[in-house]
């Protein structure tokens, strides 16, 4: 094999590869429009009192990542006229599928600079002991925050240290380390992946401020708990930060909230929210009970969605009639569900019952060279795969017709696409 075609081979591997992510990914993006739009419906109407419950309603963005490949979009009339339609054109312009799996690259890359740029500026900030915990100070007039995944740090404006006292400093700890308990920083990563990977959603980016909102105040509840303080003394102590911050700077956009999250600019709406704290009605059994729902919920999602869903590759059960007239130089191609009541196979031949074979040939005008193709896989249906075949002769008179065929060994390629 020269080096051009294994370069060849190589190119059309990686338009297989970006065709099958990309109509993946491409049809995840549309159908999490649709859940975004459910979310943010349920969150200001049924749910727009329920704090946790708005909170938990954002973990149904996850499962979209997986419904690429669900049979509905191939035998349902309303998946096929939704999503399939456009997939087929895409086809015949692979330029389309490299565009977007490039817009995911940009994307990512983008966030992935933005996150290591927060990480480079707080490894040169000063780190000191607040009490037991560990945080990093800067002279800029920002708000607390927890940063960083697999290793959270907290970052405090020097102003704050200068200006609180203890048990307020520790009540502006225990909610980042709330944060950082909860899980949130992962949650803020996961949404950065989602936002890549579905970037032609663009409510999803839209939707950041919403969806940080709800995290902060799912902590603003826990702090509030944890803390043994009041609402109103939680409250005054945020209003304490923005005051202070805005003094020091008058540019600082004094509604940042509490964990330094620019988009959530609504303070006053926020305020009203930590007023409206009820301690019995948060009660921490409950909300554990809660969590543990929605991890179950959101992994049934997810194997329901892989039940009904196309494997990584599938057994190709169907059989198709080629047929192929030299003299006109004309081919007919059928395929039919009664064709696999007539013909069987193993692995070595093909059986073919004759007089009902013959018949369909017939009646469905099909002449010339006739080919039978069988078996193999596919990964999607109408795309890629490979089968078996062998030619038809007339002429015998046993009932059943038994051919014998090779099967052929599957090349390199065909192997790393099944595999993908």
């Amino acid at each position: 094999m020269t080096m051009q075609s294994i370069i060849g081979k190589v190119i059309e591997f990686l338009n297989v590869c970006v065709i099958y992510y990309g109509m993946q990914l491409m049809r995840c993006a549309l159908v999490s429009m649709g859940v975004f739009a459910v979310i943010c419906l349920l969150r200001k109407t049924l749910l727009r009192h329920s704090v946790f419950l708005k909170g938990a309603l954002w973990s149904l963005l996850l499962p979209m990542l997986f419904v690429g490949k669900l049979k509905f979009f191939y035998e349902n009339t309303v998946g096929i006229i939704l999503f399939t339609w456009w997939a087929e054109i895409f086809k015949n312009h692979i330029w389309a599928y490299w565009l977007y799996i490039g817009g995911v690259f940009v994307y990512a890359a983008w966030l992935w600079a933005r996150r290591k740029k927060m990480e480079k500026l707080v490894a040169g900030m000063e780190k000191r002991m607040v009490g037991d915990t560990a945080v990093y100070v800067t002279k800029l007039p920002i708000t607390p925050s927890a940063v960083g995944v697999f290793r959270p740090k907290i970052v405090l404006p020097e102003i704050i240290l200068q200006r609180y006292d203890d048990q307020e400093l520790q009540t502006i700890l225990l909610h980042e380390k709330t944060h950082i308990r909860l899980g949130h920083l992962w949650l803020y990563l996961w949404w950065d992946i989602l936002r890549a990977l579905l970037w032609l959603n663009p409510l999803l980016t839209l939707g950041v401020k919403f969806f940080r909102e709800d995290m902060e105040e799912i902590c603003d509840r826990v702090t509030i708990r944890e803390s043994g303080g009041t609402a109103y003394a939680y409250g005054k102590l945020l209003l304490k930060i923005m005051k202070v911050l805005k003094a020091e700077d008058k540019e600082f956009n004094a509604y940042a909230n509490f964990a330094g999250d620019k988009e959530f600019q609504n303070i006053r709406q926020r305020m009203a929210k930590i007023a409206q704290y009820e301690p019995k009605r948060h009660k921490k059994l409950s909300l554990c009970l809660l969590s543990v729902v929605t991890v179950i919920g959101v992994l049934g999602m997810v194997c329901f969605i892989h039940i009904n869903s196309y494997g990584r590759w599938n057994e190709n059960d169907d059989v198709l009639v080629y047929g192929y007239d030299a003299e006109s130089g004309t081919a007919n191609m059928v395929t039919d569900v009664k064709l696999q009541e007539m013909i069987s196979y193993d692995d070595s031949y093909v059986s073919v019952d004759r007089e009902a074979f013959e018949e369909f040939l017939r009646q469905g005008g099909v002449s010339g060279e006739i080919f039978l193709v069988f078996g193999g896989y596919y990964k999607l249906p109408g795309f890629i795969g490979y089968g078996y075949s062998c030619s038809y002769e007339f002429g015998c008179t046993d009932a059943v017709v038994r051919l014998p065929y090779d099967k052929p060994k599957e090349s390199w390629m065909l192997t790393l696409i099944k595999m993908i």
